[in-house]
Order: structure tokens, then C-alpha cells, then sequence
């Protein structure tokens, strides 16, 4: 494991507790989707399922993180949200797009207000880091021959701009009525970008780019949250109807996604 420590922890404790963070905020937006549809396939469950698991072990592997039983359990774990992930990409895929009226026909408007089409890859992504997190915790140094690092960044750099494009949909949805919308389509791109200059040209220039545009981009995600839990407020009756403005509103915690990926980020730059 590294040597490298921050408040006590190594570099893949802190990516298993920001796997477990990131995915319990995750499964607060999937609760609040698949209730909204009143979960009408039990499959809508899995998520729930397999997230919890891998955030019960994501924490046990911080607390405990040279037992030889948690790290099995934790790769059991990041494989079946792996799974779970992309079976509810195809799911949504489905339902959300085939089996509505005029299919593929009306494909940007099911895109737009259909199940949102990538949010299920996010739970597939915070268990290939779990499983990231467990290979390392093991000792293990590369993946298929590459350093963990880049692997790391990699991945980021791939769900970023994954991030990007499903903030991007909404956003456009919701016309750009608001100039923070676009912040999505700034910060977080020039991070990705930086991320690959940072792996195909390594150089003092390119890590204090990527850091200090993972900084930025660790902040864009905070103030993402804010006007997204403003968004509830200035619907009609606002939190005294909490629940409902909720379920209708702006997905709460989907923001978080972009302050996760940074944090991860910038402990892969600074810690390994």
C-alpha cells in the first residue's frame, strides 16, 4: 500500500470512502426517480441492493483495510454494482426509449425526459473504483499492466465526461435558464482534457493544471448542489411541500458526482 497518508488514511482508503459516499448520494437520486414511477419492475430495487453492499464494504475496507475477507467482499461487491449498472443502462435503454411511442423516432425527446440514459453507468463506475480501491488495498501496483495511477485517471477522466454529458441533457432541457448551467460544460471539460494531457505527456506543467482544475471543478459540484436544492425551493410552495418538489425537481445529489470524481482526482495526483 502506499506510504502516502492524509488525515490518517492512504490513498485507496480515501477512494473506497469516496466510492461509498458517492454511491449513497447516487441511490438518494435513483430513490427519488424509481419511487416517482412507483417502482413497477422489482428490478428498480437492485440498484438499492447492490449500492448498499458496496458501501457497507467500501466503509468496512476504510475501518478494517488488511482483512482479507472484507477485500474479497468488496470486489464481490464493486463486480455486482458493475453489473447491476449496466443492466440498468440497458433497462433504461429499454423502457425508456424502445418501448415508448415512436421509439427512436422521438429519440431527443425520450433522451431529454425519459429515464435520464447514463445515470445507471454511475453505479457500474463507483464499483470499478471499489474495485480499483480492493486491488490496491491488496498491494496490487498495476491493472493489465498499467500503473493504478493512470487507471485512476483513466476512469476519471471517462466518468467526467460522462458527467458532462448527462448534465449537459438536462441542462438543455431546463433551456439554460439559469448562466450556472453551463458551469457542467466548462470546469469539468477542461479537467478531462487536463486529465489526458496529465497521462499522455506527464509534466509538472500538466499536474498543476489537473489539480488546479480539479479544485475548480471539486467547487463547481458544491455550488451545483446549492442551486439544485434552491431549485426546490422556488417551486410552488416550495419545502412545505417538500416530498413532492423533490420528486419533481432537480435531481438533489446528482452534482456531487462532478466534487466526487475531482476529490478522487486529487487524491490519485497527490497521494499516489
Amino acid at each position: 500500500m502506499p506510504d502516502a497518508r492524509f488525515v490518517g488514511l492512504n490513498a485507496f482508503q480515501w477512494i473506497a470512502m469516496l466510492a461509498a459516499l458517492l454511491t449513497l448520494l447516487l441511490l438518494v437520486d435513483a430513490w427519488a426517480g424509481h419511487y416517482r414511477r412507483g417502482f413497477i419492475h422489482r428490478v428498480q430495487y437492485a440498484p438499492f441492493l447492490s449500492g448498499g453492499l458496496l458501501a457497507i464494504f467500501a466503509i468496512a475496507a476504510v475501518v478494517a483495510p488488511r482483512t482479507g475477507w472484507i477485500e474479497s467482499a468488496l470486489r464481490v461487491a464493486g463486480w455486482l454494482a458493475v453489473a447491476v449498472g449496466l443492466a440498468g443502462f440497458c433497462l433504461h435503454h429499454y423502457y425508456g426509449i424502445i418501448r415508448k411511442p415512436g421509439g427512436y423516432k422521438l429519440l431527443l425527446n425520450y433522451l431529454m425526459y425519459g429515464a435520464p440514459p447514463l445515470a445507471p453507468l454511475a453505479l457500474s463506475a463507483m464499483g470499478v473504483f471499489a474495485l480499483i480501491a480492493a486491488k490496491g488495498l491488496a498491494g496490487g501496483v498495476d491493472i493489465a499492466g498499467l500503473p493504478i495511477r493512470t487507471v485512476l485517471l483513466a476512469l476519471i477522466v471517462v466518468c467526467m465526461f460522462g458527467a458532462i454529458l448527462q448534465a449537459g441533457l438536462l441542462h438543455f432541457r431546463g433551456a439554460f435558464n439559469n448562466p450556472l448551467m453551463y458551469a457542467p460544460l466548462t470546469t469539468p471539460v477542461l479537467t478531462a482534457l487536463a486529465g489526458i494531457w496529465t497521462m499522455a505527456s506527464p509534466c509538472s506543467a500538466a499536474a498543476i493544471a489537473l489539480c488546479a482544475l480539479l479544485w475548480l471543478t471539486l467547487l463547481t459540484g458544491f455550488v451545483g448542489i446549492g442551486m439544485h436544492l434552491r431549485g426546490f425551493d422556488r417551486q410552488m410552495a416550495g419545502l412545505y411541500v417538500s416530498l413532492f418538489n423533490w420528486l419533481q425537481g432537480p435531481p438533489a445529489a446528482a452534482p456531487a458526482v462532478f466534487s466526487g470524481l475531482a476529490a478522487i482526482g486529487l487524491v490519485t495526483m497527490r497521494l499516489l
